[in-house]
C-alpha cells in the first residue's frame, strides 16, 4: 500500500491457531497488513506459511484467534453469521482455481447468481451484465454452459460473477492454477483492469512468481509471519525471494 494510502482493508496483529496444547499449530503469528481501494496484491510463500488461512480470514470463512479484520470501516469480529454472511455478499468476490459454475446455467446465469442469492431484482444489474461480458470478452457465450466453454473462458465467467455486484474486496486464490501461460496472463490482467478501473481491492494468493509478477505489491509469507514486501518486482526477483525463503525453512 503507498504510504499515506488509506486501507480499506486493514489486518493488526492477526493470529490463527489450530487445535490446543502441545499438537497445536500457529499458523498466522500477529500479521498486521493494509491494502489500499485499487491496490492489487500477491501473496506468496511456502507451503504451510499460511497463506490460504490469511486469505480466508479475510473472506470471513474462518475466524481469527486473535486480531482484528476491518473491511471499508467494519470489523469482523463480534458480527453474528448473519451480518458476516450479509458482509461476504454485499462486499466480498471470490475467484478460486477451480470454477465453481453451475454447470446446468449458462454463464449469464452464473454472473448473477450472487444478484439472485441476494433476493435482489435483476432489472438493474442488465448494463452492468454488458459492461462486465465486455470486460471479460465474453458478450458472444454468454448462452453458453460450462461443458461449451474452454477452461479460461470458465475463469473469466467466474471472475464477472465476482465482480458483478460492485464488490470492495476480491479475493482470488489460485486463479491461474488450472490454466496455461497465455490464458493465465489473460485472467490476470482481467483482475488488475477490475482494481484499475472499479477501485477494488484485489487480494491473490499464488506460488507462480510470474502471476505474482503483474501485482502492484506482493508480501511474502514464512512460518504464519510477514517476512518481505515487494513493490512491482519482476519474476525473477520474487522466484529468488521465494527459492531463498524455502531454503531458511
Amino acid at each position: 500500500m503507498n504510504e499515506g494510502a488509506k486501507a480499506a482493508v486493514e489486518v493488526v496483529d492477526l493470529g490463527k491457531t489450530y487445535g490446543s496444547g502441545p499438537t497445536a499449530v500457529r499458523a498466522l503469528k500477529g500479521i498486521s497488513l493494509g491494502f489500499a481501494g485499487g491496490e492489487f496484491a500477491a501473496i506468496m510463500g511456502p507451503s504451510g506459511s499460511g497463506k490460504s488461512t490469511l486469505l480466508h480470514i479475510l473472506g470471513a470463512l474462518e475466524e481469527p484467534s486473535s486480531g482484528r479484520v476491518v473491511i471499508g470501516g467494519t470489523e469482523l469480529s463480534g458480527l453474528s453469521d448473519k451480518k458476516l454472511t450479509l458482509l461476504r455478499r454485499a462486499r466480498m468476490g471470490f475467484v478460486f482455481q477451480a470454477y465453481n459454475l453451475i454447470p446446468t446455467l449458462t454463464s449469464e446465469e452464473n454472473v448473477m447468481l450472487p444478484v439472485l442469492i441476494s433476493g435482489e431484482g435483476t432489472a438493474k444489474y442488465e448494463e452492468r451484465l454488458d459492461e462486465l461480458f465486455s470486460l471479460v470478452g465474453l458478450g458472444k457465450r454468454r448462452s453458453h454452459r460450462p461443458d461449451e466453454l474452454s477452461g479460461g473462458e470458465q475463469q473469466r465467467v467466474a471472475i464477472a460473477r465476482a465482480l458483478v455486484r460492485g464488490p470492495d474486496l476480491i479475493l482470488a486464490d489460485e486463479p491461474t492454477g488450472n490454466l496455461d501461460s497465455k490464458t493465465g496472463a489473460g485472467v490476470l490482467d482481467l483482475l488488475r483492469e477490475s482494481a484499475a478501473r472499479y477501485g477494488q481491492t484485489v487480494v491473490m494468493v499464488t506460488h507462480d512468481a510470474r502471476a505474482a509478477a503483474v501485482a502492484d505489491r506482493v508480501v511474502f509469507l514464512a512460518d504464519g509471519k510477514v517476512v518481505d514486501e515487494a513493490r512491482e518486482p519482476d519474476a525473477d526477483e520474487i522466484f529468488e525471494r521465494i527459492r531463498t525463503l524455502e531454503s531458511a525453512g
